[in-house]
């Protein structure tokens, strides 16, 4: 039963292959050493990754818990189990598929005689905002993160944001010291900070002081800022927490000081996959960087995309792409996904006057034009064509949004075949308001952080 059961998958996963369209092919059927896939939006990233740890399972020796494939997300995770298990079955569950945060405490699970970290809790948000607090009551009214600010916890959001930073990418304070010197010097060069024609007392090529002291005192905070980092991470030991970042941390730190525990997991994984390369943290390619470094020509499977690094420090994650390049480029198979199948063309297109404007591109560096083609038959015959609109400012374009909702269903097209997407929360805030005033029903999948809401943050300054 279990011999007819694995030769059904195995012909459904053989059907499955000759589906791939050819750069798809090209891509999982080089299976030995470093494969750099850039693959724009909708070309089978999920696919592919299923695809090609299927192929080295039928294809080599290879037990599936040899194979590591990290992702960004639990849903990317997800994703991928489930893709596999339609390729392959059961055994689709003995492949290690683990989120970076999670493959790094499975790490310290197995190892807790070296980790030593079996009485610490994790920080509560309740905490975090405590020990921030009390780093900002240490420092003198005169401090730069306190100087000329009626409230004192003013920055306490900024704090927080910057020591996160610092865990993910690995910053030390001396980098972002280093950093900040030298950005600082080649300000006053910089095309923005000059005059560029006669402006009253001012000639063409003069600074412009005002705006260069602007980001001098900003850059003074965030100085600042990151000289209170060994604070913080002090408190939270003598407290016995952790956040979410230390783990990361914490292998990182195990791995470069035991040979030996590094060794173990370099090689037990011989294939390493890793999905949105583009948006891995300094801290998270540390990491692949530590576990592939043992092999001269690693059977390493990268998947990304620079023209969707949609992250803080977007510079940061397209090096990591750049640096794989060059890193083995003289072994390096490189494949481009322009196939896609959720958009029509003219979406497509659209996009690509936009992102052509980007000069930060892997895309350019390897001199590869990036023309992303419909191929979804649905979608081929699509005859809607996106329109840009512009407005003068926010409230406009908010204003214009609701009348549209309101034109649209007096056509007779119901609320709930409408949606307004938005980049961040904050944004949809008036559009709700005037929605309510309205009548106008609608849903948001907003989370609500407790401690944002007003009545709790004039409580916390009590």
């Amino acid at each position: 039963m279990a011999k007819k059961r694995q030769e059904k998958y195995t012909q459904l996963f053989q059907k499955e292959l000759k589906r791939l369209n050819e750069q798809q092919r090209a891509a999982v059927e080089h299976i030995e050493g470093p494969v750099l896939v850039v693959a724009g939006p909708g070309t089978g990233k999920t696919h592919i990754l299923s695809a090609r740890i299927g192929r080295i399972l039928t294809e080599t020796d290879t037990l599936p818990a040899n194979i590591l494939c990290l992702t960004f997300t639990d849903a990317g995770a997800h994703a991928m189990r489930e893709r596999l298990l339609q390729f392959i079955g059961p055994e689709a569950h003995n492949v290690h598929i683990y989120t970076f945060h999670s493959f790094c405490n499975k790490v310290i699970q197995e190892n807790l005689e070296l980790f030593g970290i079996q009485n610490l809790e994790p920080l509560s948000d309740l905490e975090r905002v405590e020990f921030i607090r009390k780093i900002i009551d240490r420092l003198p009214l005169d401090h730069p993160l306190k100087r000329g600010r009626r409230d004192i916890y003013f920055y306490e959001k900024h704090l927080h944001n910057i020591f996160q930073m610092m865990k993910k990418e690995n910053w030390k304070e001396g980098f972002i010291h280093q950093n900040i010197t030298a950005y600082l010097k080649e300000l006053p060069n910089r095309e923005e900070y000059i005059y560029q024609r006669k402006a009253g007392r001012y000639n063409k090529g003069d600074v412009k002081e005002g705006k260069l002291k602007k980001e001098r005192d900003k850059m003074e905070r965030l100085w600042s800022a990151a000289s209170l980092f060994d604070q913080y991470t002090q408190m939270l030991r003598a407290n016995r927490r952790y956040d979410y970042e230390d783990m990361l941390l914490w292998v990182i730190r195990e791995f470069s000081r035991y040979e030996k525990l590094l060794r173990f997991y370099q090689e037990q994984y011989l294939y390493i996959l890793v999905d949105e390369y583009q948006d891995t943290s300094g801290a998270q390619n540390q990491i692949l960087q530590l576990l592939i470094k043992y092999w001269e020509n690693p059977n390493v499977f990268i998947v990304g995309d620079d023209d969707q690094s949609i992250y803080e420090f977007q510079g940061a994650r397209l090096k990591n792409l750049v640096d794989f390049h060059h890193q083995y480029k003289d072994f390096l198979k490189v494949v481009f996904l322009k196939d896609n199948y959720r958009s029509s063309q003219p979406i497509l297109d659209i996009a690509k006057v936009l992102i052509d404007k980007n000069q930060k591109r892997i895309s350019k560096e390897l001199g590869v034009d990036k023309n992303i083609v419909a191929q979804h038959p649905k979608m081929l015959k699509s005859k809607v064509h996106p329109q840009i609109v512009t407005y003068p400012n926010r409230m406009q374009e908010e204003t214009a949004i609701w009348k549209e909702v309101e034109r649209l269903h007096k056509k007779g097209i119901p609320y709930e075949e409408m949606a307004v997407i938005y980049a961040r929360h904050r944004q949809a805030r008036n559009l709700i308001e005037l929605l309510e005033k309205k009548g106008i029903p609608y849903q948001t999948k907003r989370k609500v952080n407790i401690l944002d809401l007003p009545m709790i943050e004039n409580l916390r300054f009590l």
